[in-house]
């Protein structure tokens, strides 16, 4: 009867296992549906369409050191 008990909660513990696995499973199939969006354009665009307070000549000009 013992070794039947514990048959019952192993089988009890993996059944509860399982969901979790799938369900980090469904998170998985979810980033994978991210990479199928279009490719963003390069980083390095997005300083041309950001309004800016300062000239751009003004932010990249090296500032002299003290």
């Amino acid at each position: 009867e013992e070794v039947q008990a514990a048959d019952t909660i192993r089988h009890a513990r993996l059944g509860d296992s399982q969901p979790a696995r799938e369900s980090s499973h469904k998170g998985g199939d979810r980033r994978q549906g991210d990479r199928s969006r279009e490719p963003r354009g390069p980083p390095s665009t997005f300083a041309n369409y950001t309004p800016l307070n300062k000239s751009r000549e003004a932010i990249v000009t090296p500032k002299p050191v003290i």
